[in-house]
């Protein structure tokens, strides 16, 4: 449990604690108000109902970064995730009590659920703002429980983050020095503070001078290297903060900013996600089969319109490369003339990976048929591998496979986006998928990115955000 509260942060902790209890109150003061005004009788199942939206509410404030260091010390900004936060609570309630068919839960459910997400939308604000900010900022200006920090990297990155650390007090943030494999920095200092010694002694130092959080922040290196290094890093089930030009897309696109002016993405420590993936297998199963029985008809539909409308077989089928590099034969409707040429296609995807380009399809492709047009513009082609997720060669969601000449295009570092099962959808395709100013770098980095910091809630999002992706037709050929 220490472990666990010096990983995620004793002022995170104790928020997330606090903002559990004003909920709780909140809960009581309404049920015992209504029972003694209204001789309401209060039921069991009402006070485990609020009690578990109270849980809820936690996990859905950190999704929309109400546990981060740069809003801590702001108003407004609070108030408006804040209230966001209580409506998808307040969502959520009504959905689950039309489900669960609770009388006792139905007779009030309206009149508790508006006065939980308001009430709870005050007394958070209040406490938050008023008492928490108060504390914090006084906290931060005695200097008082500041995190012990280890930088990797001495150069400008480096120095650059030393510097705003010093700057901004109201960070938090004691810098203890920095680890270099420079030879000719180990053992001086640098802005005064010293050089501790190279990165592949990171998990001792970090031991013996008790640091909290590693900060990676170095642009002079190579992808691989720099994957290397965060490996390292991550070793220490620390958290781990990167700052480099190299994920710049990371925080441009996702948001993950923990402090205010420093560009950045929060690696959590890995003792948090094991039981997350575990989930992961069941969800597929049962999802890929409830999807099959749901689409069926417009499976059929299409199976008809391909078969139809051009000669060959309805369903493509092509070894591409799964995890761990393990080839698998994966499943789409044919969107192509049988007698097509790859030649064009392997052109083009070489060009991309060699020059780092932009991750745009093929415009006006010759060997797509008419109706392989529309199924590839709303994706309805990759259908049929919601069966390869049953056989658990693919995910719902997760990095895409890819083909075999793709493949052997790519650089090491790359193929470390196959360290996990491949998936239907991804974060790639609902952030960068046929955007002109993602590369073929940054949709490795997104890859990555889910791999790092794979999550439950992660793996909700990226459906949520699939549905009109796909709907719109955002993104497809």
């Amino acid at each position: 449990m220490v472990k666990l509260i010096r990983a995620i942060g004793p002022q995170k902790v104790i928020l997330a604690l606090a903002d559990i209890l004003v909920l709780v109150v909140l809960t009581f003061a309404m049920l015992l108000s209504r029972a003694s005004l209204f001789d309401y009788r209060v039921t069991a199942s009402e006070v485990v109902f609020f009690a578990v939206s109270s849980l809820v509410a936690v996990a859905i404030f950190r999704e929309l970064h109400l546990y981060r260091h740069r809003l801590f010390t702001t108003g407004s900004d609070q108030v408006i995730a804040l209230a966001k936060g209580m409506l998808y609570v307040g969502i959520l309630q009504i959905v689950a009590i039309f489900l669960i068919k609770n009388s006792e839960l139905v007779d009030y459910s309206r009149t508790h659920t508006i006065v939980y997400i308001f009430g709870g939308l005050i007394g958070l604000s209040v406490y938050r703002i008023a008492i928490f900010r108060h504390l914090y900022l006084r906290s931060r200006r005695n200097n008082t429980n500041k995190r012990r920090v280890l930088a990797v990297g001495a150069g400008r990155a480096g120095q650059s983050l030393a510097t705003m650390i010093h700057d901004q007090p109201e960070l938090g943030m004691q810098l203890v020095g920095f680890v270099d494999d420079d030879e000719t920095k180990v053992g001086r200092s640098v802005l005064g503070l010293p050089i501790l010694g190279r990165i592949a002694e990171v998990a001792t130092l970090a031991r013996r001078l008790e640091v909290e959080e590693i900060f990676v922040a170095i642009n002079e290196t190579t992808y691989h290297r720099l994957l290397e290094i965060i490996e390292e890093c991550r070793a220490t089930s620390l958290p781990v903060t990167v700052t480099t030009q190299h994920f710049r897309i990371i925080p441009h696109r996702i948001g993950t900013n923990e402090f205010d002016y420093i560009e950045s993405m929060t690696l959590r420590p890995r003792d948090l996600e094991t039981a997350s993936w575990h989930l992961k297998r069941t969800v597929d199963i049962v999802g890929s089969l409830l999807l099959l029985l749901a689409l069926s008809p417009i499976l059929t539909i299409i199976a008809v319109a391909v078969k139809l409308t051009s000669p060959g077989p309805i369903f493509y089928r092509s070894q591409v490369v799964g995890r761990s590099g393990w080839l698998f034969t994966w499943y789409k409707f044919r969107t192509m003339r049988v007698d097509r040429d790859e030649t064009l296609h392997i052109e083009h995807l070489r060009k991309i990976i060699a020059e780092n380009g932009t991750t745009e399809k093929l415009k006006n492709d010759p060997r797509v048929t008419s109706v392989g047009r529309l199924l590839r513009k709303y994706s309805l082609d990759e259908l049929p591998q919601l069966y390869n997720v049953l056989r658990g060669e693919m995910s719902l969601i997760g990095p895409r496979p890819c083909l075999q000449y793709e493949f052997e295009q790519f650089d090491e570092w790359h193929k470390q986006r196959f360290l996990v099962t491949p998936g239907m959808t991804g974060l790639w395709q609902v952030v960068g998928r046929n955007k002109k100013d993602v590369t073929f770098n940054d949709s490795i980095i997104l890859d990555l990115y889910y791999i790092q910091n794979y999550s439950v809630w992660l793996d909700m999002k990226i459906a949520i955000k699939t549905i009109p992706t796909v709907f719109f037709g955002r993104g497809g050929a």
